[in-house]
């Protein structure tokens, strides 16, 4: 037995040698790593540093740019791009080539490398496009002429920046999307989506940019006179692209320049024979033909599309026998504020009536109606108001910036809109998003529209909610539940009957012709009001169906109609991820529309990314806020791992 251990103890005296060097292997191992955790660690922070101080000079100058101080946005913009290219060279220097070598950890590097270098290009274009302007003689200022006409030629100048500008841009999002983008540290994964985001949406506006001052030469009457059917709108009626159209003028282009005929009521228009006016598509007289459109003008634009009510008013005219037009504008009061916010209180035509900013939407869409009896007095001084709001702004010396800036925001928020019978204007229009038409861009749709039926002016009392709220369900299909509800402070006297009838029904009601629009191929599971289970009409327009009915709205109550829909093919599920596209059509309300849009991810799903303003938690993406012209949500969503679905079902942790 002795010589038995002996031998034993002999035999394992060599194994101690091997058990030191797997231990120092280790060691050395886990010294390499710590060592490649410290240095990636270091070039990730100085590379962080210098690109959230790029960011804050990109900031500094973006707001520099919208005062339309020139030279000191391309001091921000080319400060910036220093700070971005020192964070590049950081990326790509010798501790940052050895970290990127790194297993797994270079990524880190190589990703905030490619973060560094678009944010440099990105940089580099907007100060070229200031600079470009810049050297216009007179600047921005200098793109319109002292006489107001705006400049033709240098709009191509302009052009050609903002082109270049969506080039390097491109590039630059090239860039960003070729980077690694799995295996990657939380924060550095949210900051590589977040700047794809970002450089989307500046390619994006470079090329909507690009297109509008591409095509406003023809717009504005470079090669001839442009004339253009101008209606003032008002959304104390609704209709489906906003409000009635309540007089009509004349806009003349021409080298630039544009004038403002004077206005008449609509009712100074003839109304044919429905039959003798063309329609856009055949749904339209389908949906709206028994209301009198296509030939009843202030019923033309019943339909939320406005291309589809433009062509429809430019057909109406010609029918008449006048000369063809090369367009249609609308303006509505809140369009009116965003001008008086540049141009400050306005003189009108009628003694003793001056306008502001913050009087011009309450009495354009109520007090003007106690004030003036008589209808047709009455449109004239509401078109006329509009007249020389929009005069005073043409004519301010200066203040390009501002003017630009408050057309942009009427615009985008669809209470300036406009429509090109120029093919090529139009695009433009709708790459830039604001041809205030009925479309989704391939996704999810929906919308509430309204359609007043009572034939007064009290949908300046009514206070509207909506609730859309959308189950993602395996396979790419959904179900849909919007809810309307529509509250109506009418008083039943007070105002006067034009205001507050009886036309239809009793004094102060409100009867709306609602319709909940739906996505591609939806159908109809269900529709409630007030709980009530109910049948509703149907229609189609341009793809999309839509469910409407009427019901009638007593002062002082409220009313709630839901509808329920289905639709088999609403986002992309590719299995182990997804992504979920909505367009939510609104329309301009006097008070503005509240709304909540909710969105369920399926069993075994969660969302990663949403937009601006969306909450996310886990499986569901919420939005709240005002529903404008159009709201446009984004969600990625990835599939939960099991041992994580498990670990919650045992635990009950979310």
């Amino acid at each position: 037995m002795t010589r038995i251990r002996e031998i034993r103890t002999e035999a394992a005296l060599p194994r101690r040698p091997r058990r030191r060097g797997v231990i120092i292997a280790i060691a050395a191992a886990a010294a390499a790593i710590v060592a490649a955790l410290l240095l990636t660690a270091v070039v990730a922070l100085g590379v962080r540093d210098e690109l959230e101080r790029g960011r804050a000079e990109l900031l500094s100058g973006r707001v520099a740019l919208l005062a339309g101080k020139l030279d000191e946005a391309v001091t921000d913009f080319d400060e910036a791009r220093g700070r971005f290219e020192v964070a590049s060279d950081r990326a790509g220097s010798w501790p940052g080539a050895i970290s990127a070598r790194v297993p797994i950890l270079g990524r880190t590097i190589d990703v905030m490398g490619a973060l560094a270098d678009a944010a440099s290009r990105s940089a580099g274009a907007i100060s070229q496009v200031a600079g470009g302007i810049a050297d216009i003689p007179g600047g921005v200022d200098g793109l319109i002429s002292p006489d107001g006409a705006l400049s033709v030629d240098d709009a191509a100048r302009v052009e050609q920046l903002l082109a270049a500008a969506e080039e390097d841009t491109a590039e630059a999002l090239h860039s960003v999307r070729s980077s690694p983008s799995g295996f990657l540290p939380g924060p550095v994964s949210h900051a590589r989506r977040e700047a794809i985001e970002e450089l989307e949406e500046t390619r994006d506006l470079m090329g909507s940019a690009r297109a509008l001052a591409g095509t406003f030469p023809a717009f504005a009457g470079e090669t001839g006179t442009r004339r253009y059917l101008f209606f003032a709108e008002n959304p104390a009626e609704l209709r489906g692209t906003g409000g009635l159209w309540g007089a009509f003028a004349l806009v003349r282009a021409q080298d630039g320049r544009f004038t403002v005929s004077g206005f008449r009521p609509v009712q100074a228009l003839p109304v044919l024979p429905p039959e003798e006016v063309p329609v856009p598509f055949p749904e339209y007289r389908r949906n709206y033909g028994q209301y009198g459109a296509p030939a009843y003008w202030i019923n033309i634009n019943m339909t939320p599309d406005f291309p589809s009510a433009a062509r429809v008013a430019l057909a109406a005219w010609e029918a008449t026998g006048r000369p063809p037009l090369d367009g249609v504008i609308t303006a509505d009061p809140f369009a009116l504020r965003e001008l008086l916010l540049v141009t400050g209180s306005v003189q009108t035509p009628i003694r003793g009536l001056r306008v502001t900013a913050d009087g011009v939407v309450p009495f354009l869409t109520n007090g003007a109606f106690a004030r003036f009896s008589d209808p047709v007095t009455r449109k004239v001084v509401l078109g006329e108001t509009a007249r020389a709001v929009v005069d005073r702004f043409l004519a301010i010396d200066g203040r390009t910036m501002p003017r630009l800036r408050a057309l942009t925001r009427a615009a985008a928020a669809g209470h300036l809109k406009v429509f090109s019978s120029d093919p090529s204007v139009q695009a433009a229009f709708a790459r830039a998003g604001v041809d205030s038409a009925l479309h989704a861009d391939g996704g999810d749709l929906a919308a509430v529209i309204v359609n007043a039926g009572a034939g007064g002016k009290i949908d300046f009392f009514s206070t509207r909610t909506v609730r859309h709220d959308v189950m993602l369900l395996p396979g790419g299909s959904e179900t849909a539940t919007t809810s309307v509800t529509i509250a109506n402070d009418a008083p039943t006297t007070g105002q006067p009957r034009y205001v507050i009838g009886p036309h239809v029904g009793a004094a102060g009601d409100n009867i709306p012709l609602v319709a909940v629009y739906c996505g591609p191929g939806c159908r109809l599971v269900g529709a409630e009001q007030d709980g009530r289970a109910v049948g509703l009409g149907s229609g189609s327009e341009l793809g999309f169906r839509f469910f409407r009915d009427y019901f009638t709205i007593p002062s002082g109550q409220e009313r709630t109609m839901t509808v329920t829909t289905e639709v088999s093919r609403a986002w992309n599920d590719s299995g182990s991820n997804g992504a979920y596209r909505l367009t939510f059509v609104g329309q301009t309300t006097i008070r503005p529309t509240v709304g909540t849009v909710t969105v369920h991810a399926p069993a075994g799903m969660r969302f990663t990314a949403g937009g601006d303003g969306i909450e996310l938690d886990g499986d569901t993406a919420t939005w709240r806020g005002s529903l404008g012209d159009r709201l446009e949500l984004e969600l990625s969503l990835e599939k939960v791992p099991m041992l994580v679905r498990l670990m919650r079902a045992v635990t009950g942790v979310a």
